[in-house]
């Protein structure tokens, strides 16, 4: 029988972005990455779980049944989880939403993976490790069924939604205007793709997590 968890056995399972990671190759976190350590500072502050594991969004259906795994561990040990993401990280999330009924943080999400992602065909190596790595067409036409599926779920999603106004990769406006609706959304002047409001969001995340 799975345990009911208790209110404070709280989890965070948290997606990096495209072709990026989240822990250096000998498995410690990024700490260069000023998110990431705000995160895990304020996740041992509170007592909170925090799993950052390095995904490949090459194959997306593995991703998604890896993190379900994970999601179903952590619920049989008692832990309320939210999943939290950047980037294709925040896609990856509220789709693991839709599907679990858990609560999403997507920090300037991508929405739409099939049509950003050919701009990146080509790419040698991962951005963050410099492992051997190839993104190809069929890596970015993979993820139209999961659009689809997202764009005709009738499932209502728990959103948060945390944008930098001057994001360079995406339009944080489009970003507004798509999920304004259905979403509670906390946008921040300033900042950039890889998001600079980390420690300002930290009540919103609090807030997501204990309310």
């Amino acid at each position: 029988m799975r345990k009911v968890p208790a209110m404070n056995n709280k989890a965070i399972i948290y997606l990096h972005g495209f072709n990026s990671a989240s822990l250096d190759l000998s498995g410690n976190l990024l700490t260069n990455k000023e998110k990431l350590r705000v995160m895990r500072d304020f996740c041992a502050d509170k007592g909170i779980v925090f799993f950052t594991p390095n995904v490949d969004y090459r194959d997306f259906q593995n991703l998604l049944e890896d993190m379900l795994f994970e999601w179903n561990q952590l619920l049989d040990q008692g832990y309320d989880v939210i999943f939290m993401g950047s980037s294709m990280g925040g896609f990856a999330s509220e789709y693991l939403a839709m599907k679990t009924g858990c609560k999403t943080i997507m920090i300037n999400p991508v929405s739409s993976p099939s049509d950003l992602l050919p701009q990146f065909i080509g790419v040698t190596e991962n951005y963050e490790t410099g492992q051997p790595y190839l993104w190809e067409q069929h890596h970015c036409d993979q993820y139209l069924q999961y659009q689809q599926e997202l764009g005709n779920s009738k499932q209502a999603i728990d959103r948060t939604i945390l944008l930098d106004m001057a994001d360079e990769l995406l339009d944080a406006r489009q970003t507004l205007s798509k999920y304004r609706a259905v979403a509670k959304i906390v946008a921040y002047e300033g900042g950039s793709h890889g998001f600079e409001h980390m420690r300002q969001a930290l009540p919103v995340v609090e807030q997501v997590l204990f309310s």
